[in-house]
């Protein structure tokens, strides 16, 4: 699978390098193809993101929202989840390919491990983008790091 092993390699490091970037604006994103086949109707993309204190303040909660960037289809929705402990929290973009992201979850766990999970409701391919942030229980963004665990 030397194809997939290259496809998961350059999603990885065009998330990286979409982080990278958006620490100017005190933020995080990155996008990529959910089931680039469109035949996998329980395709799940998941990264580990952690929250530490960077010198602006301990974290207190992990925010993110996804935005399909794919042609509408009707009953093909986008949803993303964040999940820590015995904790869980989802929002979903019921609007696909329009300019906006989905309503915002926030989950509120501290410092530590947070998993991020894209998930769709149906076989087809979806394109979208994610916005993720540590942040302070002031309001200030945090330290954040990314490790993309799986692409399908």
């Amino acid at each position: 699978m030397k194809t997939t092993s290259l496809k998961k390699a350059l999603i990885t490091a065009s998330i990286l390098v979409s982080a990278g970037f958006a620490d100017i604006a005190l933020g995080h994103s990155g996008g990529a193809t959910l089931d680039p086949a469109g035949t996998n109707a329980t395709a799940t993309d998941l990264a580990a993101v952690t929250c530490f204190d960077d010198g602006n303040g301990a974290p207190h909660h992990l925010l993110g929202q996804i935005k399909d960037m794919s042609p509408a289809v009707p009953g093909l929705y986008l949803s993303f989840h964040i999940y820590k402990g015995n904790q869980m929290i989802t929002t979903t973009d019921t609007v696909s390919g329009d300019a906006n992201y989905s309503q915002e979850a926030t989950l509120n766990g501290g410092p530590g491990v947070y998993y991020i999970s894209a998930t769709k409701t149906a076989a087809g391919v979806r394109i979208f983008d994610v916005i993720w942030h540590c942040v302070t229980s002031q309001g200030a963004h945090t330290g954040t790091d990314l490790a993309v665990l799986q692409f399908q």
